[in-house]
C-alpha cells in the first residue's frame, strides 16, 4: 500500500483505553472472515487484534503487554475469542470478548471466530500465553502498508525451567530475531505473531480449522500461493511465556506435533520431510535417533542468539526423539 492511503488511516495512538475491559458477545461472526469488518467501515477502527483464547492463565499478562501499547485504544480494538473458563478477561468493556459455543474450539476457530467480529482493515494475531514486548503493534500494522501480510520474532524466558527453555527453543528457533528482516520471505511465520489486510484474509480464507496443528503454517503457504508477498519482521517481537516446565509436558506437546505431520505432508507435499531418510518408514527409522541429536545441534550452530539457552540442549534432543517417535508411530500404513 502507498504512502496516499497510510495517510488516510487513523493514528495507531497510544492513548485510551486498556485491557481492563470485558464484552461478551456470544458465538456471531463467520468463519470467512467478512461481516463485521465490512459493516463497520467508517468507525474508526484501523486495527483489530484477534486473541485466540483457550482458558490460558496466561492472558491476564498478553491483555497488559497490549494495553501498555494503547490497545485497546481510539484506532484499536482487541478481540478475545474462544474460552475463558478462569474468568481472567476483565469484564468493563474494552476488551471485546467473543465466546464460542464449542466446547472444545481449537485454535483455528477460536481466530476464525475472532476475526468474524474484527471491525480494523488491519488484523493482528497473538497468542493467550504471548506478551508483545514494547513497539510490537506500531511495527507490525505498520509493515502491512508494504505487504499483505507479514509476522514478527518470538522470544521466551532464559531463566527457570530447563523443559520449558527447551520447548521454547525446539517450537521457535526458526523465528528468533536474529533471523534477518525480509520484505518477501519463504520462509515460516507463526500464527503467534502474524499480521494481515483485510484484503488478503478475504482472498486467502479462514485458517483450516480441521488441521490440529501447523494451520498457520497452512494458512501462509496459502498466502504465497495466491501470489501474496509475505514480510518477516524481526523488530516486532512477542515473549511466549515458558508454559511446559516439566519432561512429560514437552514429550506431550513434541508427541502432539509429531503425530499430525502426516496430515499436513498430504496437504502440502515437499514442504515437511523431504530427505532421503523419509522415503520409508524404515529409513526413517534406521535415522532418527541420529537426525534428532543432529538437528538439535544444529539449532544452536544456527542461532548463537541462543547461547544462554545452551543449557536446555538435552531437552531440545529429547523433544525430537519424541517427535521422531509420534512421527513413525503414526506413518500411514500405505506409505510403509
Amino acid at each position: 500500500m502507498g504512502s496516499a492511503h497510510r495517510a488516510e488511516r487513523p493514528p495507531l495512538s497510544a492513548a485510551g483505553g486498556g485491557a481492563s475491559g470485558r464484552t461478551a458477545e456470544g458465538a456471531g461472526g463467520g468463519a470467512d472472515g467478512g461481516g463485521a469488518g465490512a459493516e463497520c467501515e467508517g468507525l474508526g477502527i484501523d486495527v483489530s487484534v484477534v486473541v485466540p483464547n483457550l482458558d490460558s492463565p496466561w492472558i491476564g499478562r498478553t491483555l497488559d503487554a497490549l494495553a501498555a501499547q494503547g490497545a485497546p485504544g481510539p484506532a484499536v480494538e482487541v478481540i478475545v475469542a474462544g474460552r475463558d473458563e478462569p474468568g481472567l478477561v476483565p469484564g468493563d468493556g474494552g476488551v471485546r470478548y467473543v465466546e464460542t459455543s464449542e466446547r472444545r474450539p481449537g485454535p483455528a476457530a477460536a481466530r476464525n471466530l475472532g476475526v468474524g467480529a474484527a471491525r480494523g482493515g488491519r488484523l493482528l494475531f497473538t497468542d493467550a500465553d504471548c506478551a508483545p514486548r514494547d513497539g510490537w503493534l506500531r511495527r507490525l500494522a505498520t509493515a502491512l502498508d508494504d505487504s499483505p501480510v507479514a509476522g514478527g520474532a518470538v522470544t521466551f524466558p532464559r531463566t527457570g525451567s530447563v523443559w520449558a527453555l527447551a520447548d521454547n527453543v525446539a517450537s521457535f528457533h526458526e523465528l528468533l530475531a536474529d533471523r534477518p528482516a525480509e520484505e518477501s520471505t519463504a520462509g515460516p511465520l507463526g500464527s503467534l505473531n502474524l499480521a494481515c489486510t483485510r484484503e488478503a484474509w478475504e482472498r486467502v480464507g479462514p485458517f483450516d480449522e480441521e488441521l490440529t496443528t501447523s494451520e498457520d503454517l497452512d494458512w501462509v503457504l496459502r498466502a504465497r500461493v495466491a501470489g501474496l508477498r509475505t514480510a518477516f519482521v524481526p523488530d516486532a517481537v512477542v515473549e511466549h511465556a515458558a508454559v511446559r516446565e516439566t519432561r512429560e509436558s514437552l514429550l506431550a506437546h513434541a508427541a502432539w506435533y509429531g503425530r499430525n505431520v502426516h496430515d499436513f505432508r498430504r496437504r502440502h507435499p515437499g514442504v515437511i520431510g523431504t530427505g532421503p531418510t523419509w522415503a520409508s518408514r524404515g529409513r526413517l527409522e534406521l535415522a532418527a535417533p541420529l537426525k534428532a541429536v543432529t538437528s538439535a545441534l544444529a539449532i544452536y550452530a544456527r542461532h548463537p542468539f541462543l547461547r544462554d539457552a545452551r543449557r536446555a540442549l538435552p531437552g531440545v534432543v529429547v523433544f525430537k526423539r519424541a517427535w521422531y517417535r509420534a512421527v513413525l508411530e503414526t506413518w500411514p500404513r500405505e506409505a510403509r
